[in-house]
């Protein structure tokens, strides 16, 4: 007896839309992100300003797309980075959604 898969792929998806699909696609894109800035700010002190998370990134080597991200954080203390990744998350997904 085979098992049935728990995910059938050739079943079409009620959610499988053009908008949830590009929905889709702008979240795994800046959850992607998020994890490259978690990655670049692994030194750094909480709480921190955005200055001091850029300064870290450019002194760890991140990558352009890392520093334009905390580039665009507004000018306030965050307590931990969760904190920056859901505001990263949230200009990544508005951005998505300007014309």
């Amino acid at each position: 007896m085979d098992p049935t898969p728990a995910c059938d792929a050739t079943q079409p998806d009620s959610h499988d839309t053009p908008h949830a699909t590009t929905l889709d696609k702008a979240l795994a894109d800046a959850e992607a992100l998020s994890a490259r800035v978690l990655h670049a700010l692994e030194r750094v002190n909480w709480p921190a300003h955005p200055a001091t998370l850029i300064e870290s990134a450019e002194a760890s080597g991140a990558s352009r797309d890392v520093i334009d991200a905390l580039r665009k954080l507004p000018d306030e203390a965050f307590g931990s980075f969760p904190e920056v990744s859901a505001s990263i998350i949230a200009e990544q997904l508005r951005a998505r959604e300007s014309p």
